[in-house]
Order: C-alpha cells, then sequence, then structure tokens
C-alpha cells in the first residue's frame, strides 16, 4: 500500500470517525489497527501489542497520576475556596478585585492542579461571587474560563506530559518553557481587567465591606503552604535535585500532609481525589496509548520520508510553514479537543520543526499555547462547555461565547510575542540544572 493512500485512508478516517462522535482513543487506536491489518497483514498486529506494553510499562509515565493526586487533594479539600477569601481580602479595595483573584486562584490551581480544576471550582465559587457583586457577565464569565485555560501552559501540565512522550522531549524543559509565557498571559489579563474596570467602572462596582490589615495578614497563613509546596515540587525539578517523578512524588505526599495540617483529611476527601485521579490518568493513558500507535504506523508506512520531500519542494520561509502549522492548529482547535488535534498533528509537525531548524523545546510552547486558544475558541472549546455545566442559571450560552474574545486576543498576542521571542520559551529550560 502506497504512503499516499496511507495518508488518505488514515487521517480521512479519523476525521470521519470523529465527526460521528466516536471518542478520541476509539477512533485513534481502531484506524491505526485497520491500517495495520490492511497493511501488512496479521503478522504486522505485532506492532500493536509491543507498543502498548511499551507505553504502558514506562516508569516515567507515574507522573501522570501523581501530579493529579496532587492537585486533586489541594482541591478536595477546599484549598480553592481558602485561596479565593485569603486573595480576596487583599484586593478588596480595588475596581475589579474579584475578577483578578479569580485569575489569581486559577494561576494557583493550574500550578497544583493542571486545566479544569481553576474552571470548575471557580466557576462555582468566583461567578456567583461576582454576579451577586454586580459585575458584567461577560467580565465574571471570561475572568475565570480565561484564567482557567492557563493550567495548559503553566506546569505540571498534563497535555505537557503527553506532549513530552509523544515528542521524546525532557517534561523539565518543556514545563519550564511554558512558565514565562503563562506567567505572561496572566499578568496580561490583570492589566486588562484593570484597564477595563477604569474605563468602565460600571462594570466591576467597588466592594463596600471594609476589611482590616489584622484580617488580612491572618489569611496569609492559607497561601504560604500551597504556595511552598509548589516551589519544593517545581524547584526540586529545576535545580537538578529531582526527576519530574519523584517531584510529583513529593507533590502529591506534600498535598497529603497539607490536608492533615488543615484538619481536611477525610475519607471523602481521600475516595474523591483517587477516583478522579485514576479517572483521568487511565484517559491519558489510553490516549498516549493509541497516539504513539498512531504515529508508529503512520512512520513504519513511510510518512517521515514523504513530508520530508514535501516540506524540501516548498519553496518559501520556514516562517511561512510555521505560520501555516499554526493556522492549522487554531483551525483544529475549534473543533476537535486538544487531545486529538495533539495526537494528530504533533507526530507530523514536530520533524518539519526541528528540519526546518526550530528549537523543539520552543515549538513545544507555541503548540501548547495554540491549544490554550482552542480552549476558548467556539464551538468546541472545552471550557466554554465546562462553564456551561457550572454557571449559575441566569447566565445563557450566549453570555459565554461573548465573553471570550478579548481573551482570545490576549492569548494570540502571547502566542506571537512567543514566536517573534523564543528566549521567552527557552530562557528558563537553559538556565536548569
Amino acid at each position: 500500500m502506497s504512503i499516499e493512500l496511507v495518508t488518505v485512508l488514515l487521517f480521512g478516517g479519523l476525521l470521519f470517525l470523529l465527526a460521528i462522535g466516536v471518542p478520541v482513543v476509539f477512533a485513534l487506536g481502531g484506524i491505526s489497527v485497520l491500517i495495520t491489518y490492511l497493511n501488512g497483514g496479521t503478522n504486522d498486529l505485532y506492532i500493536v501489542a509491543t507498543t502498548t506494553y511499551r507505553e504502558i510499562t514506562d516508569p516515567g509515565l507515574i507522573t501522570i497520576p501523581l501530579f493529579l493526586l496532587m492537585g486533586n487533594l489541594l482541591i478536595h479539600s477546599g484549598i480553592s475556596d481558602r485561596l479565593f477569601t485569603a486573595l480576596n481580602q487583599w484586593l478588596s479595595g480595588l475596581r475589579g478585585g474579584l475578577a483578578i483573584v479569580s485569575v489569581g486562584v486559577c494561576v494557583a490551581l493550574a500550578m497544583c492542579g493542571g486545566f479544569g480544576p481553576g474552571i470548575l471550582t471557580m466557576g462555582l465559587i468566583a461567578v456567583p461571587a461576582m454576579l451577586k457583586h454586580g459585575y458584567n457577565k461577560s467580565l465574571a464569565l471570561g475572568s475565570v474560563m480565561a484564567g482557567g485555560v492557563l493550567g495548559e501552559i503553566i506546569p505540571p501540565s498534563i497535555i505537557m506530559i503527553i506532549f513530552a512522550y509523544i515528542s521524546r522531549i525532557s517534561i523539565g524543559k518543556i514545563f519550564f518553557g511554558g512558565a514565562i509565557p503563562g506567567f505572561i498571559t496572566a499578568s496580561i489579563y490583570v492589566l486588562y481587567i484593570v484597564l477595563r474596570c477604569h474605563l468602565q467602572p460600571e462594570l466591576a462596582p467597588k466592594a463596600k465591606e471594609e476589611v482590616t490589615w489584622k484580617n488580612r495578614w491572618r489569611s496569609l497563613k492559607d497561601i504560604i503552604l500551597p504556595s511552598l509546596l509548589v516551589v519544593l515540587v517545581l524547584g526540586s525539578i529545576f535545580l537538578g535535585i529531582a526527576t519530574p517523578t519523584e517531584a510529583a512524588g513529593v507533590g502529591a505526599f506534600g498535598s497529603f500532609l497539607i490536608c492533615i495540617i488543615y484538619g481536611r483529611l477525610t475519607w471523602k476527601v481521600i475516595t474523591d481525589s483517587c477516583l478522579e485521579t485514576m479517572k483521568i490518568s487511565g484517559m491519558a493513558l489510553w490516549i498516549l496509548v493509541a497516539a504513539t500507535l498512531f504515529g508508529v504506523v503512520y512512520t513504519v508506512a513511510g510518512a517521515q520520508d514523504m513530508v520530508m520531500e514535501i516540506v524540501q519542494s516548498l519553496h518559501v520561509s520556514r516562517w511561512f510553514i510555521l505560520l501555516t502549522m499554526q493556522l492549522i492548529l487554531l483551525i483544529f482547535g475549534m473543533f476537535m479537543d486538544d487531545y486529538a488535534v495533539l495526537t494528530i498533528c504533533a507526530p507530523i509537525f514536530i520533524p518539519i520543526a526541528v528540519f526546518l531548524g526550530f528549537d523543539p523545546t520552543w515549538f513545544a510552547i507555541i503548540f501548547i499555547l495554540n491549544m490554550q486558544v482552542a480552549y476558548l475558541s467556539p464551538p468546541f472549546g472545552w471550557a466554554l462547555i465546562l462553564m456551561r455545566g457550572v454557571a449559575p442559571p441566569e447566565v445563557h450560552t450566549r453570555d459565554i461565547w461573548r465573553s471570550v474574545p478579548p481573551f482570545v486576543a490576549i492569548q494570540l498576542v502571547v502566542l506571537l510575542l512567543t514566536m517573534l521571542f523564543p528566549q521567552l520559551a527557552l530562557w528558563l529550560p537553559r538556565k536548569m540544572l
């Protein structure tokens, strides 16, 4: 079977299965097994078994459930409530303070638990609080969703771990490559909220209650322990003291201790945290197995040579090819979830980027920044779906969609800045020991 026919069948079949609603893992795995059989018969099906065995026995993958357990223990123990209350004490006199606090808590949760917890917890806590205080719906919804998707780019992120395994790039380098662009994005969110509330005061009325400095200093106790844990986990990776897997273990144990210190360690917290960890870990592992198999099948069929020949025959600037890849990612991200886009595009785009002379770590970061945009892009954006599930009854779907354009624009600006100034993504990884 020619590589051209394999390409049409493999990608055409995959897109068809996704379009009719087949879950990503079954679409990827099913079409990969079918093409393997059609291309080499039953003798080639050993590729499926060996690829699956190699992936599920990789000890480095324990990183995923350990980081998830760390985040779930902190979230189920009520740390998000404590962070929201504590930060609100310090920003109570600032117009738009609740929206800024929401972004801040989402950043903290991203550094503890990745994508999802920020939107779910702040959607339940912060959005009703802002609407109660007379905040504009778009500002309230947009700040929470935009802050929540920072879990894609701020480490430790699950999609970063999966990208690292697909591309065979250091997890630590991708973690720290995303840190500066992630914090820049969060900072621009805050700046946007402050400026817009200054220009349009009616969007965010000032809080009427007075907060004493005694209460502010007392609230620091709810911020210090989670902050120390994040510094310990990420600092140990950065300084070369621990591998990402070892640091994840330290993080999971540290979150367990924090639950004990706060007096929030109950059987419900333990069972809910473990069940959520198992559910997401299982999903991530099966997607990783199916994605790896998809890449192996396409590579064995000769995709690498075909792609390189096509790229070499294009007499255009390498930046034009890079921009084309980014445009493809943006379009795919509007209609598919990030795991599907990652597993389809990463195995093809990474060799092209390396061939064109781009740093693979930098390319990984702009790829993930693009996926962050996808989370806020209608009609499929996961952030929009999650918010629809937790928003108060008075919030409608059109309100959610109207709230995202300013924050998508900010994400695109950061993506462009990272493309123009690669050191934003490369400076920290090169400082790692």
